[in-house]
């Protein structure tokens, strides 16, 4: 079984890796300031941030994994452990 041609897209590396910048950090900080101001609504925020910060990783190993050892089955193995975090949260 083959995953076909896939080719790399460097801007969407670059992409992934800038969303996993911004993501994570501002995720922590509005869970941080949830809990200051006592507001769940900012706190589950700051985790759907985190969850988003956790999905550039997955996407990121996926690519990564894929371009440099030409893994492309990984892709799908990472979609479950993505899911299966988000319901845990």
């Amino acid at each position: 079984m083959s995953g076909g041609d896939i080719e790399t897209s460097w801007l969407g590396i670059g992409l992934t890796i800038a969303t996993l910048a911004i993501c994570q950090p501002l995720g922590l900080a509005k869970r941080r300031l949830g809990a200051k101001l006592g507001s769940s609504a900012t706190i589950g925020e700051g985790t759907q941030n985190l969850l988003c910060g956790y999905l550039a990783i997955a996407v990121l190993v996926g690519l990564l994994a894929n371009t440099l050892l030409g893994v492309w089955w990984l892709d799908p193995l990472i979609a479950l452990g993505i899911a299966a975090v988000a319901v845990q949260e």
